[in-house]
């Protein structure tokens, strides 16, 4: 007998192999079959193909039994391929931990055991009753649903699906819990511990490999019910999973946009609907597409509009920059900083926030006009004072501030641009006295960090926080009462579509960190336009007028969710190639109904790590799935060995 293996490898079809009589496979599970001249892992796909008889087949060496992939999960690993257009082999590495194979093959089976039960009983308000009524209603045990669980910051949404998660618990189902960022989970996993009397098992890039072989194994043998995980847990052996929970789903991170392209929060729905389980989506200010999904019906909505117990949202306040301009050459206007003196003395926090690292955006010879650019990148070099490095933010290229000019003597450098770094020396200017902590990527390097300056800052140690977009996601700082946005407006430069719903989703976010347990909070927008209709929807703290606004803006223009689009991005380090090549690519690309091809043009950073880079853009209607030519058309083409291709569905980027 013959069977079908799919292997971890850049093709898009299985190989045909024979099964020994003594091994007994069927679809879905793991095998050690012989490529070429070593042994790979690979996965049971089915019947055997028509080989012709001339052709020698080998033999499957070895069945592993602690593993496989349930019918529905080969389903869904076709539909992952088939829409992203990734090779059906690359998309199964995102379910191969070799790790785990290696060390449980050698009989090393140890498995974590997680036990979990509610210790902690949650007193829920009126507006939550009614939320988890809706979600029993909903969320049911081996069906598909997905709900939307909209809340405004500190409404107690956590609260709630912690009552979800009990119940799936309870049931004997596993829960995944998908967080955008790993500096999250270090202080959520502590809010699990309190209500549910243990950790969850943690998934990410940080965790060593000896502690993810025992929680792999301890997942595919039903002894770990509950992980708490990056966009890589959804590829984790759960054997009965029952409800996917992914919190802050707006953000952007989870979009993986390197070797294997996808969204994990929308390939979770995908999972969830080929496996008939629930999710619940979890924000404060949910993506456009997912608010368009709960109008259309396709997601159940709840909301939640008050936050939990007593607390109060901040009161938001425009600083206009025309009437109250900063001094010369500083950034913060003075006619806060009185309030903002008064703010400290009553012993709460400011937190100072601007979406940019680095001291200064680009440096230049006021002598001899010599600018800092990258040599690999079409971007200046970003000066960091705390190293007094210049730094690209893109290819982490070094260079000194060091610099002779052209007559012998030594450069003399003007810094231009905004950076965070100088928010923070001249709010030590502003205030000598205060503790004053920056919490910014380029000084957090580990989890140890991350917890030492976040307990600082909850224990009042810190007076002043001066960050970037870092601290916007899920912190919770009990004495924070004040957050000044330096500046409002930069957020809406650039050809990004989707500015002003990262905007409006940011500074929503950053209101959410105030005002928690301290009443009378207040966020002040720095801004030149006061009479901008996304900064005055977060001054009103109108939430949906915001949504009606920009889906009315969204069909006008026709753009997601009125229409989807997939990205083609061809890079390399000769531009006359990259040139032709996209060129070539648009002449190529198979005519399809309703669906328009614009480009090529140079990216808007044209030039990444050496690689020059010009860009394609197809723009189809929801209801079309120009996938399936395009998936085939993509095997006949031929590019130069000098140029890559990298195809992005649904990009969220357009650099």
């Amino acid at each position: 007998m013959t069977l079908d293996v799919l292997l971890p490898l850049k093709f898009d079809y299985p190989f045909t192999y024979n099964v020994p009589k003594d091994i007994n496979v069927k679809a879905g599970d793991f095998v050690l079959v012989p490529f070429q001249n070593k042994d790979i892992i690979g996965v049971v796909w089915g019947k055997g193909s028509p080989i012709k008889s001339s052709i020698k087949i080998k033999d499957i060496k070895k069945k592993f039994d602690f593993v496989s992939l349930s019918k529905e999960t080969l389903i869904f690993l076709d539909r992952f391929s088939r829409y992203n257009l990734v090779d059906l082999g690359i998309a199964l590495k995102l379910f191969i931990f070799k790790k785990a194979f290696k060390e449980l093959s050698n009989k090393k089976k140890d498995i974590s055991t997680y036990e979990y039960s509610l210790k902690k009983n949650i007193k829920f308000d009126e507006s939550q009753k009614k939320a988890i009524k809706i979600l029993d209603n909903q969320l049911s045990f081996d069906k598909f649903s997905t709900v939307l669980l909209h809340g405004i910051t500190g409404s107690g949404k956590t609260l709630i699906y912690f009552q979800k998660i009990k119940d799936f618990l309870e049931k004997g189902y596993q829960v995944l819990v998908l967080l955008p960022e790993i500096a999250l989970t270090n202080q959520i996993k502590e809010r699990f511990k309190e209500y549910f009397g243990n950790y969850p098992a943690l998934w990410h890039s940080d965790i060593s490999e000896k502690n993810k072989r025992l929680i792999w194994n301890g997942i595919v043998n039903h002894k770990i019910n509950l992980v708490l995980g990056a966009r890589s847990s959804l590829f984790l052996p759960f054997k009965k999973l029952g409800l996917i929970i992914i919190d802050e789903e707006h953000d952007q991170s989870y979009k993986q946009e390197d070797q294997v392209i996808y969204n994990a929060r929308d390939m979770a729905v995908l999972m969830a609907s080929i496996k008939k389980i629930s999710v619940i989506l979890v924000s404060a200010t949910p993506s456009l597409e997912t608010y368009y999904n709960t109008i259309n019906k396709k997601f159940t909505y709840i909301s939640l509009d008050k936050r939990y117990g007593d607390a109060q949202l901040p009161e938001v306040k425009f600083v206009n920059l025309k009437k109250n301009p900063p001094p010369k050459s500083k950034f913060i206007s003075p006619s806060i900083i009185t309030e903002l003196k008064n703010i400290l003395e009553k012993g709460n926090q400011i937190l100072f926030f601007l979406n940019r690292r680095g001291y200064s955006t680009f440096v230049i010879c006021t002598k001899c006009g010599y600018r800092f650019n990258c040599p690999n990148c079409s971007v200046s070099l970003i000066y960091h004072k705390e190293t007094n490095k210049l730094i690209c933010h893109y290819c982490n290229h070094e260079a000194s501030l060091e610099r002779k000019c052209k007559e012998g003597d030594n450069c003399k450098f003007s810094f231009y641009g905004l950076g965070v770094e100088k928010i923070f020396e001249e709010v030590r200017e502003i205030f000598p006295n205060k503790r004053i902590e920056l919490f910014s990527s380029d000084f957090i390097h580990n989890d140890d960090a991350t917890k030492n300056i976040f307990e600082s800052i909850q224990d009042g140690r810190i007076d002043i926080i001066v960050g970037t977009q870092l601290i916007s996601k899920g912190f919770h700082f009990p004495k924070l009462n004040c957050i000044v946005i330096v500046n409002s407006d930069m957020s809406f430069l650039g050809n990004d579509i989707r500015s002003s719903e990262k905007t409006f989703q940011l500074m929503n976010q950053l209101s959410g960190r105030a005002g928690r347990e301290v009443k009378n909070s207040t966020v002040y927008l720095q801004t030149f336009e006061p009479e901008n209709q996304t900064l005055k929807s977060i001054c009103d703290k109108n939430i949906l007028a915001f949504y009606e606004n920009e889906i009315k803006f969204r069909e006008r223009s026709n753009l997601p969710p009125f229409t989807k689009l997939i990205a083609f991005i061809i890079s390399g380090k000769n531009r006359f190639d990259v040139d032709e090549c996209a060129r070539n690519l648009k002449n190529k690309i198979p005519n399809m109904k309703d669906v328009l091809l614009l480009g090529p043009v140079s990216a808007s950073i044209s030039l990444i790590k050496g690689k020059y880079r010009s860009r394609l853009l197809l723009k189809y209607p929801q209801e079309a799935f120009p996938q399936k030519f395009l998936k085939d058309w993509l095997k006949t083409i031929k590019i130069k060995k000098n140029i890559s291709l990298t195809v992005d569905v649904d990009p969220i980027n357009f650099k």
